[in-house]
């Protein structure tokens, strides 16, 4: 395949309104100062989309700050189910170089961890 076809089809996978997911850094947090938690929440569920439909395309990976806000804002909202489903979703992409990847990998350890405990309290308090 030629390569300007390749970089144009990954360019394309990755857009979300006609911008490349990374252009939406300084949208994300600016939702998050403004604590538009549910705004923010649908953002970052479409740009996961975009950087897994990347990889689709080129095999590079993921883009890990995504899923790492998404499970940010999950924990914040005491979601530790939707939480450990983000991050085990992460787990399961190629992912893209960088320590980034390990740290949610670490963090899907503690999350799993947390849910498992508040999960077993309920089950003592029912």
């Amino acid at each position: 395949m030629n390569i300007t076809l390749l970089l144009e089809r990954i360019k394309k996978a990755e857009e979300v309104n006609g911008k490349h997911f990374s252009e939406y850094v300084e949208e994300v947090k600016r939702l998050k100062r403004s604590n538009k938690r549910q705004e923010l929440e649908i953002l970052l569920v479409t740009l996961i989309g975009a950087t897994e439909a990347g990889d689709a395309v080129s095999h590079w990976g993921v883009a890990p700050w995504y899923y790492e806000e998404l499970a940010k804002l999950h924990r914040k909202n005491k979601d530790y189910k939707k939480e450990v489903e983000i991050l085990e979703r992460f787990a399961k992409k190629r992912h893209a170089p960088g320590a980034k990847p390990h740290k949610l990998l670490e963090r899907l350890v503690r999350a799993r961890q947390l849910l498992s405990n508040i999960e077993d309290l309920k089950k003592n308090y029912s």
